[in-house]
């Protein structure tokens, strides 16, 4: 939701900046994912060893994950930090867009150095089922990104008016805080299971982490194949105008924002299945990922009825260009009935992933989005049906994969 908070105080401030927001967010995902990747393997194979009640074996996964988590976001960080322009460049941007990218980027990047802890204590806890805490963390971290965007990027409570740079500033003050506390939550709780060692941190053993990469790698890879196709998507709305890409990004985020009430609800079916498999118990697994699809399908109702009732008061919120919220209402319209597939493939890719079962969904992930580039090229540049046509190709990759 941060990148939603974002989205909706820049928008306000100048229409260009969502598509600066969108041409930095695919790269950045990129990374997002990669790492994100190396958590999720931890958080699978933990919650394996908690359903085979081999507690010494998940808090070693997770000590390891401390180190490496770490030894990976720091490249990374220097990657986004110190070539933003060049990256921008390679996706077609205008010299004002570039110029508003690369201050979003540069601070952004700083929330890179602090999501490797985060990513690992996170691990932990979903490993565990323990969730409390993931959730005010998440509060606390929006809060602030909230408090620092409207203070940052119109220079409030005696802050300069930074602009677009004060919104990626903004996130990575958030971050940090939402990482302070789920330290503190580490070293306080007392109803965990295990509780990682700093002598276990200082002493990695990279065949430890290799597991745990074997089983959350195909994952980050679909992820990262994901963005990867969204960066030469976005590179290819670049050409229709300045305003193509704020607007496809818009869209997207509008619709991930159904995504986010259910991503709890996936993670959950990861966690659960995953004990339940540990503990040879498919039935249950099986019976985990139908509830889950339960609940998404009725969290998707209720926003595909919002998507249709009140299209121009959702997009009213990002931006108050006119004609951009013109030109978006009928791309919303699409998205209300997308959303159900999508819902299918990430719950039930969920279920997959605690099944140690990670390479099917970078498959057809690895097709779809072949699919999709290819679909969307024709439709934007053969049939110039423009963003419309780049909206509606998704819907058929994402039922293909459903299916």
């Amino acid at each position: 939701m941060q990148i939603q908070v974002d989205m909706a105080m820049v928008g306000q401030a100048n229409s260009l900046y969502l598509s600066a927001i969108a041409n930095v967010l695919y790269p950045y995902n990129i990374v997002i994912a990669f790492l994100t990747s190396l958590s999720t393997g931890v958080t699978v194979v933990t919650s394996y060893c908690i359903g085979a009640n081999s507690l010494k074996s998940a808090q070693r996964f997770a000590e390891v994950s401390f180190f490496f988590n770490f030894l990976f976001a720091l490249p990374l960080f220097l990657v986004l930090y110190l070539l933003p322009e060049t990256l921008l460049t390679l996706m077609g941007t205008t010299e004002q867009i570039n110029d508003f990218g690369t201050q979003y980027m540069e601070a952004l990047s700083l929330s890179i150095l602090f999501l490797g802890v985060t990513l690992s204590i996170t691990s932990i806890l979903l490993g565990m089922g323990k969730t409390k805490h993931l959730m005010v963390a998440s509060i606390i971290t929006t809060a602030t990104n909230i408090l620092f965007d409207w203070s940052l990027i119109y220079g409030h409570m005696g802050f300069p008016e930074l602009g677009i740079q004060g919104a990626g500033l903004a996130t990575s003050i958030a971050n940090f805080s939402g990482m302070v506390y789920l330290i503190i939550a580490l070293i306080v709780s007392k109803k965990l299971l295990y509780k990682p060692s700093i002598k276990g941190i200082l002493n990695p053993r990279w065949w430890i982490q290799m597991q745990s990469v074997k089983v959350g790698l195909p994952f980050g890879l679909e992820a990262m194949f994901w963005s990867l196709g969204q960066i030469i998507m976005v590179r290819m709305v670049n050409d229709i105008d300045e305003y193509a890409a704020g607007l496809y990004v818009l869209i997207t985020r509008i619709q991930s924002i159904t995504f986010f009430f259910y991503l709890g609800i996936a993670r959950a079916t990861m966690t659960l299945v995953g004990q339940e498999i540990g503990a040879k118990n498919k039935a249950g697994a099986f019976y985990a990922v139908f509830l889950s699809l339960k609940y998404a399908f009725s969290i998707c109702i209720i926003a595909c009825i919002s998507f249709l009732l009140f299209p121009e008061n959702i997009l009213s919120i990002f931006t108050s260009d006119k004609d951009m919220i013109t030109r978006a209402m009928p791309l919303l319209t699409i998205v209300a009935f997308t959303i159900f597939p999508v819902a299918v493939n990430v719950i039930s890719g969920s279920g997959l992933r605690g099944m140690k079962d990670t390479k099917w969904m970078f498959y057809t992930q690895s097709f779809g989005t072949v699919f999709v580039i290819s679909v969307s090229a024709v439709m934007l540049f053969v049939f110039d049906l423009n963003l419309m046509g780049v909206v509606i190709t998704p819907s058929y990759q994402v039922g293909l994969i459903s299916s």
